[in-house]
């Protein structure tokens, strides 16, 4: 194993771990570098200084930059194999004109084979999104995300099994609309408009007919462009009349696109994609689900580093949820807090 370096949240501290930077508190040494942290350190921090990043070394199997990156690639090629697999399951859908459940199934594990690394996940789907694939490595990454999403919401194991279900087939209705309107890059005509808002449908009325599969897979698939204001499609539905599962995919969903569409206003840097996340649960999007996805994923931010507008690499030491985009960085030794110097700002994640 590899002693990696490591920026952790105090509350993710754990007794026994070696510290891999002197730990003050001011400016009285309390743990040296390379010492071990003891409980009462970190009860002691947790008491004046609740959202304490430190640097601790972690014994990881592997896992250096290198590696990591490595394994980034990996997982790509995998998902991407996927995706090819789904394209193979939905022609099969559209041969047949129904969905087979051992062949969803069995994709399902193989998805939930990959959750153990969320981190990895995560930033493949930051660096890499599903870039023109809007229907297959789009419904990959939405799966993947939804059933993390779902796991952090405290979903028990059968909807878990279920939300990756729905997610999965969530655009199954997106294969019956042509191409060259789902893929139309300027302005859709309010006919085009109309065609696009039908995928939902087209998609429920497969999942619906599977057997003995419980209905809020197909309510998912259904409900997933809905928004709580009762703004979105098919059915203009709002507010807890929108399935909990339309809400997770929709997050999720939402997230994926804005990741993946390298000339949207917010993927300039990978901070504002989770603002604008934020942004659209005021009204749009569930609150507390999308509160819980924010604060999740950040966690995977911090300890990376990042290209600032200056070129500058530093290092993501902490992240405010309620100002995303200003995170504290560390520069070498010197920390930055971006809430105080204006004229800086992350513009990349570098993985």
């Amino acid at each position: 194993m590899n002693r990696v370096k490591r920026f952790l949240n105090i509350k993710d501290i754990i007794p026994g771990m070696i510290a891999a930077e002197d730990i003050k508190s001011n400016n009285i040494l309390l743990v040296a570098e390379g010492k071990e942290i003891k409980a009462e350190t970190i009860s002691t921090l947790m008491e004046k200084y609740a959202e304490t990043i430190l640097a601790v070394y972690l014994e990881e199997e592997g896992i250096s930059e290198t590696s990591q990156s490595k394994t980034m690639a990996q997982v790509d090629e995998i998902f991407q194999e996927y995706s090819y697999e789904m394209k193979d399951m939905f022609n099969e859908i559209g041969y047949t004109g129904k969905a087979n459940i051992d062949d969803v199934r069995n994709f399902v594990k193989k998805i939930q084979k990959h959750l153990d690394s969320p981190s990895i996940i995560i930033k493949n789907i930051v660096l890499y999104g599903s870039g023109n694939d809007r229907i297959y490595r789009h419904s990959v990454n939405v799966a993947a995300l939804s059933t993390l999403l779902g796991k952090w919401i405290g979903l028990d194991d059968n909807q878990i099994n279920l939300i990756n279900y729905s997610s999965i087939l969530h655009d199954y209705g997106k294969t019956k609309i042509d191409k060259g309107v789902l893929n139309k890059s300027g302005k859709l005509t309010e006919s085009e408009w109309k065609t696009i808002k039908s995928h939902p449908i087209i998609g429920y009325e497969i999942v619906k007919q599977i057997q003995f599969l419980d209905s809020s897979v197909s309510y998912g698939v259904l409900m997933h462009h809905e928004r709580c204001d009762g703004s979105g499609y098919p059915l203009g539905i709002s507010g807890e009349k929108i399935h909990a599962f339309g809400k997770i995919i929709a997050i999720a969903d939402t997230f994926e696109a804005i990741s993946s569409n390298k000339n949207h206003k917010a993927n300039s840097d990978p901070f504002s994609a989770l603002e604008e996340i934020k942004k659209e649960s005021l009204l749009k999007l569930d609150y507390e689900y999308t509160k819980i996805f924010v604060e999740h994923i950040v966690n995977y931010y911090m300890g990376e580093n990042a290209r600032m507008n200056d070129g500058r690499v530093c290092k993501i030491i902490q992240v405010d949820p309620n100002d995303i985009l200003r995170p504290l960085v560390l520069d070498g030794s010197t920390f930055i807090d971006l809430k105080k110097e204006k004229n800086l700002r992350v513009e990349s994640l570098v993985f």
